[in-house]
């Protein structure tokens, strides 16, 4: 579901997508993500909001910060992959702490830089992990809704090649998924420690 809403304080439901125009943009410099964590994809201002399949520039969770003014486009989907609460205001503070969406686009474009699909899968789950993981008996846990085709997007190659390297993973025991609405994933340390 995508939806447009009005600011200066958005609240997004799990699972739902907002979608911020130039107009929005320009009133509010920067925007807080004070609850959650925010997947903000990009799409071309010819393409319909509604209909578009954006690209995925970075993820925010609570304390980062995004300044769209710093990006080249003017439309930005944020989907809520929990529960989400984004404060704005109209100017962008001196010093930005957390991650900022341009670290996550630049780790994004180097794994895109790798030249095989094993490689570029592993180096998204590290990256991944890296933020969202969380060690749990023998294996590190990431618990985030996103499925194989989402993965696929942001490594750049399709949903049947991160399917078949899971099945390799599994068969190898260094992964295991659960089937829930979070989608669990359980991965074998040496898989995604660098």
């Amino acid at each position: 579901m995508t939806t447009v809403e009005p600011c200066p304080a958005l609240s997004i439901r799990e699972g739902v997508t907002v979608v911020l125009d130039g107009r929005q943009l320009e009133l509010h410099r920067c925007f807080t993500v004070t609850l959650g964590l925010v997947r903000v994809g990009a799409s071309r201002q010819e393409e319909d909001a509604h209909q578009a399949h954006p690209i995925t520039l970075g993820f925010l969770q609570a304390g980062d910060q995004l300044a769209p003014g710093q990006l080249w486009n003017k439309r930005l989907h944020l989907q809520a992959l929990a529960d989400s609460r984004l404060e704005a205001s109209a100017r962008v503070p001196q010093a930005i702490d957390g991650n900022s969406l341009q670290d996550w686009t630049l780790e994004m474009l180097l794994i895109r830089n790798l030249h095989d699909a094993e490689q570029r899968i592993s180096a998204l789950l590290q990256l991944l992990v890296r933020h969202f993981g969380r060690r749990h008996g023998p294996w590190v846990e990431l618990s985030l809704p996103m499925t194989h085709a989402d993965l696929a997007e942001l490594c750049g190659h399709t949903r049947v090649t991160v399917s078949r390297q899971f099945s390799r993973w599994r068969e190898q025991g260094l992964l295991e998924q659960e089937a829930s609405p979070r989608r669990l994933l359980r991965l074998a340390p040496e898989l995604v420690d660098p």
